[in-house]
Order: structure tokens, then sequence, then C-alpha cells
């Protein structure tokens, strides 16, 4: 069975097994995870902290895209995809872990500075309370310099008006991948610095 073949298998699995918690029946495409990739800075000090890495399309993405292996952390929370993940990237640290702890999780990884968090959590499917606890960890992770970076596939930004305001953050649309199933936009966010 070819690499991509086993890496949707094991994604549609998981979504049969947790369709709410993954968002989406299939993984997404190359061309949105080098979108994702190319808005992180490699030359930027810190570590890239990827979010529900899923089957690892944006991993690789990132990986291509220059990021070494030793300033990549991933984090993935289902368990099976964590195991998949692992095998096929044997060189990355990546934990099978819960994004709504992300400053500890950070902490006990020996993440001091975060350079970006590339998530492919599905916020719009997530309840309102999990949703704000995990933007909330992915802001304090971030200090004042790093960015998130994170895709959806509503129209309107993933993190809301009211919420960019009490984090303070800014948002911007940069990329709008039609060739996705479905089609998803590329948000990035910082504290407007």
């Amino acid at each position: 069975m070819s690499t991509h073949l086993n890496s949707t298998c094991h994604f549609i699995a998981a979504w049969l097994r947790s369709p709410l918690k993954m968002g989406a029946a299939l993984p997404s495409s190359k061309l949105l995870a080098d979108a994702m990739a190319q808005q992180v800075n490699i030359s930027n000090e810190g570590a890239v902290v990827e979010l529900g890495a899923g089957t690892g399309v944006v991993t690789q993405a990132l990986l291509d895209s220059g990021i070494t292996p030793d300033k990549l952390l991933v984090i993935e929370r289902e368990k099976q995809l964590h195991a998949f993940l692992q095998e096929n990237f044997p060189d990355l640290q990546i934990l099978c872990a819960d994004a709504l702890e992300l400053e500890n999780v950070l902490s006990s990884a020996g993440v001091q500075k975060v350079n970006a968090i590339v998530s492919s959590l599905p916020f719009l499917s997530m309840p309102d309370a999990v949703r704000r606890g995990i933007q909330e960890q992915m802001v304090k992770s971030i200090g004042n310099e790093g960015i998130i970076i994170q895709f959806t596939y509503g129209l309107q930004s993933p993190i809301n008006t009211n919420e960019l305001e009490a984090y303070g953050l800014v948002g911007k649309r940069v990329k709008f991948v039609l060739l996705n199933v479905p089609p998803a936009h590329v948000w990035v966010y910082n504290k407007g610095n």
C-alpha cells in the first residue's frame, strides 16, 4: 500500500472513531499543508509546534520548507494517529498530548520559546469552552513574538473578533486553498507588534 493511501486510511479510521473531534473526513491536501508551512519564518528563533498533526501531511510540509527536526515539536492527541506519526517520522519529537495542556506540554518538552504554532485543530466544531481554552494556551505559548497559523473551512476567522480582542491578537487571512476538500482558508495571528 502506498504511503499516501496508508495515511489516508489511518486518517479516515480516526475520523470514524471520533468524527466530531477530527473536523474533516479526509486529511489536508499537500497544497494546504504547503500554504501553512510557507507562513513560518524559519530564520526566527524558537520551536515550531504543530497541533493536530493527523497523519503528518503538514508535518512533512514543515520539514520540506526547511524546518529542522530539532526545531519541530509535533503534538497529536489521538493515540492511533500518534503511533502512525512516530512510525513515519522517527527523527521527530512527537507527543501524545492535549492542546488544552499546551503550556505544561511545552515546558515538559523543554521548549522555552515558540516561533510558530501550526494548528490543524477543528476550532469550528469544538465546544466553545474547549476552543477558548486551547486558544488561550496558544496565545500564552507564543509570547510577544510568535505566531499562530490556523486553517479553517469557514469563511470567517476561526478566532472570532471578541476573542481576538481579549487575547490581544490581530489576524489576517493569508491564503485561500481552493484545491482542498473542502476548500480552506489559512489565517496567521500575532500580538500585533
